[in-house]
């Protein structure tokens, strides 16, 4: 395992350990959900992330605007902003939304060896996608196991 990746799911655990993990509002956090275990991930996502989640990830991993990024998602800028402001955590059902991001990110920047490179294949549309971007299929399960399986075969030299 990736020495970055066992630090990042110690602290995983032992912020989890303390209680309900927070994720979306300190500097450290995006790096620190990427490297946590699915287990720990899953009940992150599920507790709920701070919506502050959306704008980080859009302006610190894609360089995109966050209503592109709500918009790929299919997330209601409306029902967003209303959470922003009660500081409401984002659903379960939102915040898997959100963590396929992350994961996707994570992934394609092992892949591609930089960040800025992640973020392009990203935005780009793909012909294996039907002249999609990744981050466009990225709302529901399905669009998200097609995307994870580009990636493993650009990572594996399988012919795409």
């Amino acid at each position: 395992m990736h020495s970055a990746h066992r630090s990042a799911s110690s602290a995983g655990r032992a912020h989890a350990d303390a209680g309900a993990l927070s994720i979306g509002g300190h500097e450290d956090d995006l790096e620190l959900f990427m490297g946590m275990d699915q287990a720990q991930q899953t009940r992150v996502i599920r507790e709920g992330f701070e919506p502050i989640v959306i704008t980080r990830i859009a302006k610190e991993l894609l360089d995109v605007q966050a209503k592109t990024l709500l918009e790929s998602l299919r997330l209601p800028n409306s029902t967003i902003a209303r959470k922003k402001s009660s500081q409401e955590r984002l659903s379960a059902s939102e915040g898997d939304r959100v963590a396929r991001v992350l994961m996707t990110f994570a992934h394609a920047r092992d892949v591609f060896e930089d960040a800025g490179s992640a973020a392009e294949w990203m935005k780009s549309p793909h012909t294996e996608l039907e002249d999609e971007s990744p981050l466009a299929m990225l709302d529901t399960q399905s669009g998200f196991d097609r995307v994870r399986d580009l990636l493993m075969r650009i990572e594996f030299g399988v012919g795409v």
